[in-house]
C-alpha cells in the first residue's frame, strides 16, 4: 500500500506569495505545476490540463501569472 506524503507548495502569483500544503503519493514538476494553478484558481476554467507537458505546463503558468513554484516534503 503507498502511502501519501504532505507536501509544502510555494508560488509567486502576479508577485504575491502564496503556499499550500498536498498530499500525494509521489509529486513531480508537472505535478506542482498543475497543483498550484487549482490553488491559484479554484473555481476558474483557468486550471492546466492533467495531459500537459511540462513545457507547455511552464509557459502556460507564466500567462496565468504563476512563477517561482517550488515545493519540499512537508515535515
Amino acid at each position: 500500500m503507498s502511502e501519501l506524503i504532505p507536501y509544502a507548495v510555494h508560488y509567486l502569483l502576479d508577485g504575491v506569495r502564496q503556499h499550500f500544503f498536498k498530499l500525494a503519493v509521489k509529486f513531480s514538476e508537472v505535478d506542482a505545476i498543475h497543483s498550484t494553478s487549482a490553488h491559484a484558481f479554484p473555481q476558474h476554467e483557468f486550471q492546466l490540463a492533467a495531459h500537459s507537458s511540462l513545457e507547455t505546463a511552464r509557459i502556460e503558468a507564466r500567462q496565468l501569472g504563476i512563477t517561482q513554484i517550488r515545493w519540499n516534503e512537508a515535515v
